[in-house]
């Protein structure tokens, strides 16, 4: 099973909009609610897979019962901590000219610590030794940085692997508690590495630094360049088909959950080609999924 925790997750509003120009009105096209955060999102795609997943983390406030609701609907497993404080909402707005989003994030509320506790028990209480643990996203704005080092430290022993995937000093910090992988966009490895990193010859370098210090595989998003996957014996470039994206939230989350779907029951190669695929799909409409394959490169340089 794939246990994802999402300790800030939040409901996301998703506007599209033809084109925002400044000091224009605007006119809306659409408008949707959904269950957001890293982790939320990732166990949306494994169950589209048809994976097993379990989805836990912090919620409270009418935001909070919308996501479990949303996730009842979706018949995806899941319990919660529930926590007196709302949880969030962040403004997703799509430009459909441009095919960028623009992203507006709450931080999020203080939750007493205490709930950590309370979230550890029940994991310890979940977790068997073949399960995969996913750990997304950013934390509650007063908790301390190494709160994923701690939860890596804590429950990598009774579990598969630990995987996580956050950002700034909770992946610098977490990364000390070697996780078994990671999946960072090209800025939170620059964040990391205090670098800008200008070629793929650098990004593999950094990456590569990672895997000495603990971590199996590192897989860096780059968007419409594709992606890189890391590891200590084997290295990849993946392109993608230049294709018309309705949305691009989320789509680092749909190559994760594609890779860790993929990588349990095929070789290394065809995990990422299915990778890559999944997130193509969830980003935009496609019709042919034997023509899409054909067009995502994936080139061994080691």
């Amino acid at each position: 099973m794939f246990i994802t925790v999402t300790l800030n997750p939040a409901v996301d509003v998703m506007l599209d909009v033809n084109h925002l120009k400044v000091d224009k009105h605007v006119k809306l096209l659409r408008k949707t609610k959904v269950a957001g955060g890293k982790g939320i999102n990732i166990s949306k795609v494994l169950k589209q897979l048809e994976e097993k997943t379990f989805v836990t983390g912090f919620v409270g406030g009418t935001n909070g019962k919308f996501i479990e609701k949303a996730m009842s609907k979706l018949h995806i497993d899941h319990q919660f901590v529930r926590v007196p404080e709302e949880t969030r909402e962040n403004l997703k707005i799509f430009d459909q000219k441009e095919s960028s989003t623009y992203e507006i994030n709450e931080a999020g509320l203080p939750i007493d610590l205490t709930k950590m506790d309370e979230l550890i028990v029940l994991l310890k209480s979940i977790i068997k030794k073949n399960d995969v643990l996913i750990i997304s996203g950013s934390a509650p704005i007063n908790y301390e940085v190494d709160v994923y080092k701690v939860m890596i430290e804590t429950l990598k022993p009774l579990c598969r692997e630990i995987v996580l995937d956050t950002s700034k000093e909770w992946l610098k910090v977490g990364l000390t508690a070697s996780p078994d992988i990671i999946k960072p966009n090209l800025e939170e490895l620059e964040y990391y590495t205090s670098k800008k990193l200008k070629t793929d010859d650098e990004i593999i370098e950094e990456a590569l630094k990672i895997i000495d210090s603990g971590v199996s595989e590192v897989i860096v998003s780059l968007g419409k360049k594709g992606s890189l996957y890391v590891s200590k014996d084997y290295q990849y470039k993946i392109t993608v088909p230049d294709i018309k994206v309705h949305q691009t939230v989320g789509a680092g989350d749909a190559l994760l959950a594609g890779f860790l779907s993929a990588k349990y029951k095929m070789a290394l190669e065809n995990a990422l080609l299915e990778a890559t695929y999944v997130s193509l799909s969830y980003i935009a409409d496609i019709e042919h999924e034997t023509e899409i394959k054909e067009q995502i490169n994936i080139v061994k340089i080691k």
